[in-house]
């Protein structure tokens, strides 16, 4: 062996030893360092590719519907033709492609393209859409358009990237244009997964809002022309809200509702809004030498602001409001962040007198809401009798306050 490889020999028989002995130890926390970074890198690349990939089945399956309705639009009048054409369409593509091309869902791709329209391709695929898909695409689409006679529900994949073809499929199994349109809306803004739009849908949301004491805010919601955004306080708010997965029964108190919200506080966070977070319950708050407890704390991030929530066991009175004005003084003086808007309430009550809101919520120093929670739905009649309401109301434009009040005669008589 020469000098030169003797010396490379030792060099590296000393870095061998050096690691061996004091270099193991440093090694492990540069990987440690480096494992967050890499570990974010790969997530995000198969989410990417996850999403890229669940946007591209949604594009296929309506690019499908629509040659398959191309062709049966050259056929008018031939009833028969539409099945004969999609079985033997079904026949081929199963053999060829697999038991996603079965004719019940060649139908639904049939019925996806009929009430839905594509605004905008998939990034780096826009060959795969239409041209009336890609010329239709605008910065900000109304949520629903009127194409060739059909109103249509708008898909823009920038704002609808998390809505698969369950969620599609889950949407068109709703009969009625404007319980569609809510639901789709809804799924959007609060981002349900397909389980959440199931259930939304099986508690019977949008006969809820139906319910509303705001007539004429459902309406404004039912007209408006894009997905609902958040304008203020008053607009985060439902009324009434579903509380029966709190599986309450015959009497109970408020500690009972509390705990009962607390042991279902994901649901419970579902019904109040994706925007929540929960803070604390029984918040504690010392004024002169008297400790109050408010019963539930949250935080909404697009109002950013804390809300505070006392429930109640019977109709609002004005005691409550009193109540709620303490509490929001007081996480007005000890809470309040700056950057953040002032604290907002909501009284959680099974009843409330018209009157009594707009009086004692006309004016005053805080801003809050009154609304009533159900522990199951009424009558499956009243529900129909409100909707009926609500559909006229939007056809002819009648004053929304005499509609209710006619509506709330008749379910009196």
């Amino acid at each position: 062996m020469g000098e030169a490889e003797k010396g490379l020999a030792y060099m590296s028989k000393g870095k061998k030893t050096t690691l061996g002995r004091g270099g193991d130890a440093g090694l492990t926390g540069v990987v440690e360092g480096l494992l967050p970074e890499i570990r974010g890198l790969i997530e995000e690349a198969r989410h990417r590719a996850v999403r890229a990939a669940n946007l591209s089945m949604v594009a296929l399956y309506w690019n499908v519907g629509r040659v398959i309705n191309t062709e049966l639009q050259r056929a008018p009048g031939r009833a028969e033709y539409g099945s004969q054409l999609i079985e033997q369409l079904a026949l081929r593509l199963n053999r060829e492609y697999g038991r996603g091309f079965s004719a019940p869902n060649l139908w639904d791709m049939k019925r996806f393209q009929a009430t839905f329209q594509i605004l905008q391709p998939v990034a780096g695929e826009s060959a795969i859409l239409s041209p009336v898909a890609r010329e239709s695409g605008c910065q900000n689409p109304p949520s629903s358009l009127v194409l060739e006679g059909r109103n249509l529900l708008l898909i823009d994949f920038s704002k609808h990237y998390h809505l698969g073809w369950t969620h599609y499929r889950i949407l068109l199994g709703i009969e009625g244009a404007r319980q569609r349109r809510f639901y789709f809306e809804r799924t959007s803004v609060e981002r349900w997964s397909k389980r959440e739009l199931q259930r939304q849908i099986a508690r019977a949301l949008f006969e809820r809002v139906a319910l509303s004491s705001d007539t004429r805010g459902l309406v404004k919601l039912e007209k408006q022309k894009g997905p609902v955004e958040v304008a203020d306080y008053q607009e985060a708010f439902k009324d009434p809200y579903l509380l029966d997965f709190l599986g309450l029964t015959g009497t109970y108190s408020e500690k009972d509702l509390e705990s009962a919200i607390i042991a279902n506080l994901q649901q419970f966070l579902t019904e109040l809004g994706s925007e929540f977070c929960f803070i604390r319950r029984q918040y504690p708050m010392r004024v002169d030498d008297e400790d109050y407890y408010l019963d539930l704390l949250f935080y909404h991030r697009r109002l950013r602001c804390l809300v505070a929530v006392d429930l109640k066991i019977g109709a609002f009175v004005a005691a409550d409001k009193g109540q709620m004005d303490l509490y929001l003084a007081w996480l007005k003086r000890h809470e309040w962040r700056e950057g953040e808007n002032e604290p907002v309430g909501l009284i959680l009550c099974t009843s409330k007198k018209r009157q009594h809101v707009e009086l004692l919520l006309a004016a005053g120093p805080h801003k809050m809401q009154v609304s009533e929670y159900l522990i199951g739905l009424p009558d499956k009649r009243v529900l129909e009798e409100r909707l009926k309401m609500y559909g006229r109301l939007l056809r002819e434009g009648e004053s929304p306050r005499k509609a209710a009040e006619a509506a709330k005669g008749k379910g009196q008589r």
